[in-house]
């Protein structure tokens, strides 16, 4: 993998796990709106899998962001 891919699938990662927190959704409740498995939800967290193109879009559509979001560092508040 080039550096930038695995960088932008690093903040991929991060992002995907930190606004399903937010939203304070567990992995299996994601899967069931994502129409997937929370096995997938895991890998993808982990970065042991990539999401598709059309995941993606399910993704921005269920947590009403634009795509681009998850490939942007976001500064997160530590409390």
């Amino acid at each position: 993998m080039h550096k930038y891919e695995v960088m932008y699938h690093k903040i991929l990662a991060e992002n995907i796990k930190r606004i399903r927190k937010e939203h304070d959704l567990s992995q299996e409740v994601l899967a069931e709106k994502l129409e997937c498995s929370r096995e997938f939800i895991s890998r993808v967290e982990n970065r042991k899998e990539k999401i598709s193109l059309k995941m993606l879009l399910k993704l921005s559509y269920l947590f009403g962001l634009e795509p681009e979001f998850f490939f942007k560092k976001h500064n997160v508040k530590k409390s």
